[in-house]
Parts: structure tokens; sequence; C-alpha cells
């Protein structure tokens, strides 16, 4: 018999959206899963499509919480999930239809601990063929040198907005007893950020697919699409470097002081404009002249280097358009 795979889907407010992500679980070829659809306090009738799924079909449950955030609705659909692995899934996404049965098969054929699969951006209203045969070519990586990807295509994501399949937590399969490993921050956005590094260091092995698996709306709205205006993300990257030095993962602390330094102009730029804007931006302005000052050299070599020094000289002229 087939594993049984936990897929957990953090529900709140998502309208319209909902149910076209709901059918694509549903409806997915690989058949032995469990759905865990946690309601973190919706008030747009989304709770109640929850309810409607769970008589629809009996792999699916549903609990309704105090809204806490997605990374809190996550958190407690994980520690519901009786799988062998476990799957995430944001509730305004969807999947192709064999995108369990392909991660499955990769992560299971390959001994490893996590797969992941490749995503597309896709508008609302976007016609996707979710039977089409996906190219599944596969890259298997052992714990550095998936780290070592994880940095290099965040860098290339906030350099020059490139797809960063290494670091969202929601196009891949784990090992249930590494997604349980690994609590997402409550309260926080860019929850992904902050705890891909440490899913990857955990895994022993992780394989890659160039399959297209796994369908990203684009909306007004979506935490993704608001959020950069506050500081999660700077946190998120300061709580890596302090893990990648506290785990003696040194070598992976120059493209990540980079990409730091990227999303500290990039924060500055965007930050709404409150009461506390001034001193949040010259508090930002501060971590990254300290950072220029430290790490002198590897700025000069770096394709940044031109944003960098026009920042930390006259940042009230710099404006980041990536």
């Amino acid at each position: 018999m087939e594993d049984l795979i936990s897929v957990i889907v953090p529900v709140y407010n998502v309208g319209k959206y909902f149910r076209p992500c709901l059918e694509s679980i549903r409806t997915q070829s690989y058949k032995n899963i469990e759905v865990i659809l946690v309601d973190d306090g919706s008030t747009d009738g989304s709770q109640k499509v929850c309810d409607e799924y769970t008589h629809i079909d009996e792999r699916f449950i549903c609990i309704h919480k105090k809204n806490g955030g997605l990374s809190d609705a996550r958190n407690e659909g994980i520690k519901l999930a009786s799988g062998k692995y476990g799957m995430l899934v944001d509730s305004d996404d969807y999947m192709h239809r064999d995108a369990i049965k392909i991660l499955y098969q990769n992560l299971t054929d390959n001994d490893a601990d996590l797969a992941i699969g490749n995503y597309r951006r896709v508008k609302p209203d976007e016609a996707v063929d979710l039977e089409a045969n996906p190219d599944n070519t596969i890259t298997v990586y052992d714990t550095k040198k998936a780290l070592a990807e994880l940095c290099e295509l965040e860098y290339n994501y906030f350099t020059a907005n490139h797809i960063q399949q290494f670091t969202s937590a929601w196009n891949k399969l784990y090992k249930i007893d590494l997604l349980k490993s690994v609590a997402f921050p409550k309260g926080k956005v860019f929850e992904d950020v902050a705890t891909a590094h440490a899913f990857i260091h955990k895994s022993t092995k992780t394989v890659y697919t160039e399959a297209i698996l796994y369908y990203y709306i684009i909306r007004e709205g979506s935490i993704s699409r608001v959020s950069v205006k506050n500081t999660d993300m700077i946190t998120a990257f300061e709580n890596r470097i302090d893990y990648f030095k506290a785990n003696g993962l040194d070598e992976f602390l120059d493209n990540t002081y980079q990409t730091y330094m990227t999303v500290l102009m990039r924060t500055y730029t965007h930050l709404v404009e409150t009461p506390d804007s001034p001193r949040i931006k010259k508090e930002i302005h501060t971590k990254a002249k300290e950072l220029y000052k430290e790490h002198k050299d590897l700025f000069k070599d770096s394709n940044i280097k031109a944003d960098c020094k026009l920042f930390i000289n006259f940042p009230i002229f710099f404006k980041y358009t990536k």
C-alpha cells in the first residue's frame, strides 16, 4: 500500500481562489493522502468551504482556530499530521495533478529527506494544463551542495527577480520527522526564508526536479505582496547568519552577506511611511554601513557594488528597483 502523505493547508480569507486549490489536491493522482485544513479565523466564508470539503471527501479534515497568522496555522496542522511524509500548500495556489506522485517517487527512489519541485508564477485567471506530462529531470544534492544552491538562488532572486525553488515552503515533500523538527516563527512573514536553511541542513539528501508541479498565484493583497514593507525579512536573514555561524557553515556566509545587503536596501526603499519609519530607516542604514565596513572587500567584487556605495553614502538618493 502507498505511504500516507499529509497535506497541510492554512486557510485565511482566500475567497474565490480557495476551491481551485482544494480541487487540485482532491484530484491528485496519488490517492493515499490526508488533507488537514487549518482555518485561521476566516470571516469571508472560507471556513464554510473547509467544512464543506470534509463532507465531500473523507480524506479532508478541518480545524478552526483563532487567527494567529500563517506560521501558527502551519505549525498547528503539522502537529496533527499522521502521514509518513508531509507537504504544505498555500490556500490560494494549486498543483499539477501528479505533483504528489512525482515528489513521492523522487524522494523514495533516491532515499532523500526532502523532494523539491519547480514552480511557476501565474495570474489568477491564467489557463494552465494540470494534466500535461512534466519534465521530471532530477538533480540530487548532498547537504552542502543543497545549501549552496539555496544561497545562490536567493541571491539571484533578490538581484534579478528569479524564482527561488529552494526557499519556499510549499513546493516540497518532506519526511514527516523533518517537517516536524523545524517550527515556523509565529507572527512573522517570510517564514520560509527563516526556516529553509534549517530544513535543508537537516536533510542528508535533497532531490530537485525541473518539473513544474506547483502554481503560485500572483494576486493583490497576498502576504508576499505587502509584507516586503516591514522588517521581518531582515530578521530572517540575521537569524540565518547566526545559524550558519553556530553550525560551522561559514562557507555560506559570503553569499548570504551579499543577499542580506540587498534585503537591507530593498526594505529601506519599500518601507511604508509611518511615524516610526525615520527611526527604522536609520537602523537599517546603520546595519548596512556596519556590514559594508566589516566586509568591504567582499562588496568590492560584487555585482551590487555600485548599489552598495550609493546606498551607504547617499541613502536619500537610492532607489531599489528589483
